[in-house]
């Protein structure tokens, strides 16, 4: 393949455009537009969970410290690195606008594209292996300390750069199969180790006494927790799974398969970062209160100066004025009803 052809590392094939079939613009338009729309939720979803995570002090906990640096890959990877994937895709190969590429570009956005969906996807690894240890080791866990979190942040973004500098590097010295295994083998090592995690914790889960954890409310929250994130994390096994087959069958067995059906790949693997602030929103009981009390001080506020407005009326106003204001016609009234007295008395 070309150094600028247009293709994605991380959440695209690694077919070649002249090994497909030529798709008509109306089908481009209908797949730009459906980037464009995952784009824009990615990026709305995830805010607002970051929104809500820096807002409210009870959602700060060290539990949800990852999460909140998967919710920030998410928006990078929605904000920056698919806009100009649609960009370079769109213009390049379905021919809808004139666009500018070249190598470096081309590369740049391949760079982008591979460290904030590796970091989200590591994320989700060390999710799972947080969760693991504190179901096996709970009382060690709780003395985990904010710098302990602050680490594993760290290694999240430096193995997600390495990962999209040796793909690159790879991919650039290297044959394209080559490029195309060292990539493969990141994945599927840390969709290893979010299965054993999972698995290991929902066998541990279960053979927890029930009565026990009704009794302990701080349990039953953790375990609650623990479950919502194996959800996520199982979300991320299936969005990433067809991706790597795709790839496999493309780049390394080198079948043709149209482009459409890649797109819908490239689509379903994005959905992973959609889903993930729902899952938070409907699954974790403190995201769902905050939000909803959210909502709820954005309506008073808006209520707020109505209401003001018909206190202050009340309050500058005299009783007589006040009778005034709700009747207009009640000085006319006492005027009649004055001058037929002087007529009474006289």
């Amino acid at each position: 393949m070309e150094n600028n052809s247009v293709t994605r590392s991380s959440t695209n094939t690694f077919t070649s455009p002249t090994m497909m079939d030529t798709p008509s613009k109306a089908q481009g338009r209908a797949v730009v537009t459906a980037f464009m729309f995952e784009s824009a939720i990615i990026v709305i979803g995830n805010m607002l969970v970051i929104i809500l995570f820096a807002r409210e002090k009870k959602l700060r906990k060290k539990s949800l410290f990852l999460v909140m640096n998967m919710a920030l890959a998410d928006v990078m990877l929605g904000a920056v690195s698919l806009p100009l994937y649609v960009y370079l895709w769109g213009g390049s190969y379905y021919l809808l606008w004139t666009a500018k590429t070249n190598a470096a570009m081309v590369y740049s956005t391949h760079f982008l594209d591979t460290t904030f969906s590796q970091s989200s996807l590591i994320s989700a690894a060390f999710i799972s292996c947080e969760r693991f240890y504190a179901v096996y080791w709970p009382l060690k866990h709780k003395t985990l300390t904010t710098r302990a979190y602050g680490i594993v942040i760290f290694m999240v973004w430096f193995l997600a750069i390495l990962v999209s500098t040796v793909f690159l590097v790879s991919r650039y010295l290297g044959s394209y199969k080559a490029a195309a295994l060292s990539w493969m083998s990141f994945p599927l090592s840390f969709l290893f180790i979010v299965c054993v995690c999972n698995i290991s914790i929902w066998r541990k889960v279960r053979k927890r006494n029930k009565a026990l954890l009704q009794q302990n409310r701080a349990a039953s929250q953790n375990q609650r927790l623990t479950k919502t994130l194996l959800f996520v994390s199982a979300i991320s096994v299936l969005s990433w799974l067809p991706l790597l087959i795709v790839n496999y069958l493309t780049a390394i067995q080198r079948f043709d398969i149209a482009t459409l059906f890649v797109d819908i790949i490239n689509i379903l693997n994005l959905s992973n970062s959609i889903l993930n602030p729902l899952v938070y929103a409907l699954r974790i009981p403190e995201f769902r209160q905050t939000l909803i009390s959210c909502c709820s001080r954005r309506q008073a506020v808006i209520n707020r100066p109505l209401k003001e407005r018909k206190e202050n009326m009340a309050a500058v106003l005299t009783p007589g004025l006040q009778l005034k204001t709700l009747h207009p016609d009640l000085s006319q009234v006492q005027q009649t009803f004055e001058q037929k007295t002087m007529d009474t008395k006289l």
